[in-house]
């Protein structure tokens, strides 16, 4: 009889256990006595894929996983556990490391950044995405939800938290590697009218290059808006546009001539539209350096933030002018030709970049004399590339523009004489 007792309570005893535990993640808290079963609990669901499970206890318990056991963490921010949220379109990752009462404490928060935007650039589908298309388009039929808003404004829109968590890294390396793996050098360096296509579904919208290069636009445009002159990696935009540079080859009789100056192939839009990205990033931070309270203000300075965008997207255009046969000629005029026009508006067409019609609108001669020292700088080194594409884009100039010709004067007092066009 005491025998057979001690078999029902043997089986029992695990029974009764496995019933607690089941009500336990059935009601999905987590308390000081059970949280050590978390990581057992990931373990398992990642085995059997029952994610959902996953994402609920989480979500429910957001406030209480600042302390969870070392070992849950690593598994929670795995890259096989990221994939296989983000694949399931859930991206808790992404939440639970937006809430600094989360991610202060984390040992490996650097790592764990680095596994979930990876995988968010790498997905079909993502907040990123969404922001990137909701921003720059490629997809007319993708919906930016207010969820994905928000939590986009907490992470990669908050310069304090794009950082803090170095989000940066990951953004700049999965974009190097796609470009070192080769895998791009053929098809990107071929007309292909879906990649940049206006309209419809374009193949850029889940390209992780794009996204990548994207999103870190979108995080430098909240820190120009914020004033912040903290260092933010402004370089790494320059950085992938050398690499793609690397890559890139232009052949007229394969690529046809675009027509106004147009990219036709991937690798060659992708260089514009960083180009352009440093434009429109310099032209925000000149726009916020005039103070809106000051009723009649007569001057404007750049920061450091304007200045180091300034430096690269001087750097850029100068990479793309140093080999022939990169680029198409008429693309790589245009792409030189708007740092000028950009340079003579700030001296002597303001409007032109503020817009302030009817209001008092300062000087921005401090702007357009660091736009010059920058390409002075560059042209300390200049080769017979830079001088025969300068010489072309001076020639062509808008000349019906007088804040053109007026500028282009200014500029040939201050060149050496090799560089202006005979």
């Amino acid at each position: 009889m005491v025998a057979d007792l001690l078999t029902l309570g043997a089986f029992l005893l695990p029974l009764v256990g496995a019933v607690a535990a089941w009500v336990m993640w059935l009601n999905a808290k987590l308390t000081s006595r059970n949280i050590s079963e978390l990581e057992p609990f990931l373990q398992t669901a990642l085995r059997e894929g029952e994610l959902d499970e996953v994402e609920r206890v989480l979500h429910k318990n957001s406030n209480r996983l600042s302390n969870i056991p070392s070992g849950a963490v690593t598994l929670l921010f795995s890259p096989r556990l990221v994939q296989r949220m983000v694949i399931s379109h859930s991206f808790i990752d992404l939440e639970l490391l937006s809430q600094r009462q989360f991610v202060e404490p984390l040992e490996n928060r650097l790592v764990a950044v680095e596994n979930v935007v990876r995988e968010l650039l790498m997905a079909q589908a993502s907040p990123l995405q969404s922001a990137v298309v909701a921003r720059f388009g490629g997809n007319e039929h993708l919906q930016y939800t207010d969820n994905e808003r928000r939590l986009m404004e907490a992470t990669f829109e908050n310069p304090t938290w794009y950082h803090d968590t170095n989000a940066h890294y990951p953004l700049i390396i999965t974009a190097i590697n796609q470009i070192e793996s080769g895998e791009l050098n053929a098809p990107y360096n071929l007309p292909d009218e879906s990649y940049i296509a206006h309209q419809g579904v374009s193949k850029r919208s889940t390209c992780p290059l794009y996204l990548a290069i994207k999103t870190e636009v979108i995080a430098l445009e909240a820190v120009v808006k914020a004033e912040d002159e903290r260092d933010f990696y402004i370089s790494d935009l320059w950085q992938i546009l050398m690499k793609i540079y690397e890559h890139t080859t232009w052949d007229s009789n394969v690529v046809k001539p675009p027509l106004f100056g147009e990219p036709t192939t991937p690798y060659s839009y992708l260089l514009n539209e960083i180009a352009s990205d440093f434009e429109q990033l310099t032209e925000k931070a000149v726009q916020i350096s005039v103070k809106e309270n000051e009723t009649s203000p007569t001057t404007s300075k750049p920061d450091t933030t304007g200045r180091t965008l300034v430096k690269f997207w001087c750097l850029s255009i100068w990479e793309l002018m140093s080999e022939a046969n990169r680029l198409d000629p008429n693309l790589l005029d245009r792409i030189v030709e708007r740092y000028f026009r950009f340079m003579f508006a700030l001296g002597w067409e303001t409007t032109e970049i503020l817009y302030t019609a009817g209001q008092a609108v300062p000087t921005l001669n401090e702007w357009r004399d660091v736009l010059f020292e920058e390409f002075n700088e560059c042209l300390q080194r200049a080769k017979q590339e830079h001088v025969t594409v300068l010489h072309r884009v001076f020639k062509t100039l808008d000349w019906g523009k007088p804040f053109i010709s007026d500028g282009y004067d200014w500029l040939t007092t201050k060149l050496h004489p090799s560089f202006i066009p005979k």
